[in-house]
């Protein structure tokens, strides 16, 4: 694997924001949703994005340090946020990065766009990537995702962890079903835990004094089990999640999906939100 491309200087001025993404896919269902950037009415946020046709797992790779990847507020329908850690060295420490996120992002550099990277970028379903910018082909893009047959069925359920304040673990069920054949021998079932509600005073780097609102921020991504990729084939498992106590339950959602590891494709995936409860306020 190439060595990962660092310097914010040689990335393109590219605008895609994480509102964007939201009305992007809103817009998959109806087109009305994606103009109003909300659900058409009768539908949730949880469901907007799966009522028809196959669930598509959106992947925004971006950074508070980056001056681009900021322009608005969060949307309706809930991807996945990566934030990476390369910007940090232009005066700004991203509190939600990691090394993990730049990590996954260089993977996907290097199975779909010959090991170019660019911040923000979107990746969908694992197959296909774009920029925000080219709305248009955003909205193609998710349609076809969602024109495929997924290849795997995910049920995910949270153990109510009752109203009130924060918890220190979350019990998780998840299990997969494979519909279909697949091209790798194994699947990879991937749970993850996101945020949103995130209010941020950036003091330094090219966002310097701006106040950032950030949704979907990924905390915390863990492989649940591995089955194998043939028709007929299913696993179920019981994971005991840890939360940080400084995480408002009301904020979270878990993330469920299946990825084959040679490819990096998902084939599957499901959502849920932690609790029903209001967000908590900024």
């Amino acid at each position: 694997m190439s060595k990962l491309r660092s310097s914010p200087l040689s990335i393109p001025a590219i605008v895609l924001t994480i509102s964007i993404l939201a009305v992007a896919a809103a817009a998959a269902v109806t087109a009305l949703a994606a103009i109003a950037g909300s659900p058409p009415a009768g539908m949730n946020a949880d469901t907007a994005g799966a009522e028809t046709g196959a669930p598509v797992v959106l992947e925004l790779f971006t950074s508070q340090g980056c001056s681009t990847c900021r322009d608005g507020s969060a949307g309706q329908v809930i991807p996945l946020a990566f934030h990476v850690d390369y910007w940090d060295r232009q005066g700004w420490t991203d509190p939600f990065d990691s090394a993990q996120w730049s990590q996954r992002q260089q993977r996907y550099a290097h199975a779909l766009t010959g090991d170019r990277l660019a911040t923000p970028q979107l990746v969908i379903d694992g197959r296909d990537t774009c920029v925000g910018s080219k709305r248009d082909e955003v909205l193609h893009k998710i349609a076809e995702a969602r024109s495929q047959a997924p290849a795997a069925a995910v049920d995910l359920a949270i153990e109510d962890p009752g109203r009130g304040g924060a918890r220190s673990r979350l019990r998780v069920k998840v299990a997969v079903r494979v519909l279909q054949q697949t091209s790798s021998r194994d699947l990879d079932l991937w749970v993850a835990i996101t945020q949103s509600g995130l209010v941020t005073e950036v003091k330094g780097g090219e966002n310097a004094k701006a106040t950032l609102h950030d949704d979907f921020v990924v905390r915390r991504l863990q492989k649940a089990l591995t089955v194998r990729g043939r028709a007929g084939e299913q696993r179920a498992k019981e994971l005991d999640l840890a939360l940080d106590p400084s995480w408002p339950l009301g904020d979270l959602a878990v993330v469920a999906f299946v990825q084959d590891p040679s490819s990096l494709v998902i084939v599957g995936g499901a959502r849920s939100t932690v609790a029903a409860q209001p967000r908590s306020a900024p």
